[in-house]
């Protein structure tokens, strides 16, 4: 007979563990909880970043934060105060590292290395399968994909991106300031940009990042970063590689299921990447704390989307129409929007924390035909 738990997770990346420092916080700390995931997750595999006001749960992991930040198009720069908002960095191997710590704690948690194959409901809640064993629990809370959106029947993009993490022998970058998107780098029908954010005055992590259906070579990231250091940063000529990342987050209106049953979806599978950015962290942490507040306080985990979730989700399948369908040149419109509205007014818009008044008034700043028409072939 398969063993049972009160919860098991399916996936250990950023929403799984993120969900178990939840609950391990909360009124259900003390429930028979079973992690799994294919991997050990022992490796510095990704960093996030992400802008918000106030602390978060996992503060004490910030890497580094910014609270000024260059922007830069052909056609106009600006360095940003986005005061009140910081933006932060957290590199994946400390996240890991203390969601490990914090398990070990508590021996009501179990964790395995196996590769989940199946989750489905059953009359009394789940059975889940992996190439080891099969497991039952009451719920189980899944961060898997395990059937991507189709780029055929939705607006897609794929958001993908190589990183080199270099140092450099002199003092090269001011700590102080990031470059949050650099579009002055060539396009070739798509949307393409640098960031670059110094952690100390020797060490930056600089990524190219692009938005398109298809990804590329991995060599061609490899020469994106290679000329913009030649172009923007010429004064860097002897450094040294670090450490290299890579990753592909899906931007689509797909709707993904939040889960049925005993069955709840969190995480890239759940929804919660926003789907006109590729911005992940910010939201799974809000997503998660409304569901395991809600869980705590009703039984019930499966979450309904807010208004602003749904306002949200309006605005980013048009923006991804006008994307994707190249209505307006990204350079022109992340230009217009950062020009004609306060920083710290766009990030509130992006993090889906504005009132419809003032999301009529971002949207109002931006060239109007080409939104209307992507609003027009989204209806």
């Amino acid at each position: 007979m398969p063993k049972h738990y009160d919860y098991i997770i399916t996936g250990g990346g950023l929403a799984g563990l993120s969900l178990l420092h939840y609950l391990l916080h909360s009124e259900l700390r003390d429930k028979q909880i079973l992690l799994l995931d294919k991997a050990k997750k022992t490796d510095n595999d990704r960093t996030w970043c992400f802008w918000e006001r106030e602390k978060n749960a996992f503060e004490d992991l910030v890497y580094h934060r910014w609270r000024h930040l260059d922007f830069h198009t052909p056609d106009y720069s600006a360095t940003l105060d986005i005061a009140p908002y910081e933006y932060k960095m957290i590199r994946g191997i400390d996240f890991y590292q203390a969601c490990e710590k914090l398990r070990k704690s508590r021996p009501n948690v179990e964790k395995s290395v196996e590769n989940v194959q199946n989750v489905v409901n059953t009359d009394t809640g789940v059975l889940v399968t992996t190439d080891k064993n099969t497991y039952t629990a009451d719920y189980c809370f899944n961060s898997i994909l395990f059937n991507p959106p189709s780029q055929a029947d939705n607006l897609y993009l794929a958001q993908h991106f190589k990183g080199w993490i270099i140092r450099t022998p002199q003092p090269a970058f001011d700590p102080q300031r990031a470059v949050l998107m650099d579009f002055r780098i060539p396009h070739a029908g798509d949307t393409r940009f640098v960031y670059v954010l110094p952690v100390s005055p020797t060490e930056a992590l600089l990524e190219a990042t692009l938005f398109s259906p298809e990804l590329l070579p991995d060599e061609a990231y490899d020469q994106m970063i290679k000329d913009y250091l030649r172009e923007y940063l010429p004064h860097i000529r002897d450094y040294e590689i670090l450490h290299e990342e890579d990753g592909v987050i899906p931007m689509t209106d797909y709707k993904f299921s939040r889960g049925t049953g005993h069955i709840v979806n969190i995480g890239t599978a759940g929804g919660h990447t926003k789907a006109s950015s590729g911005y992940t962290f910010y939201f799974t942490q809000k997503e998660l704390q409304r569901l395991v507040n809600q869980f705590v306080r009703t039984g019930n985990p499966h979450l309904q989307k807010t208004a602003a979730q749904k306002r949200g989700a309006w605005a980013d399948r048009i923006l991804l129409d006008v994307l994707q369908h190249q209505r307006l040149a990204p350079p022109a419109l992340f230009g217009r929007l950062f020009a004609k509205n306060k920083p710290a007014q766009v990030l509130k818009f992006m993090a889906e924390e504005t009132t419809i008044w003032e999301e009529i008034k971002i949207m109002s700043s931006l060239q109007i035909w080409p939104f209307f028409r992507g609003m027009l072939h989204t209806l």
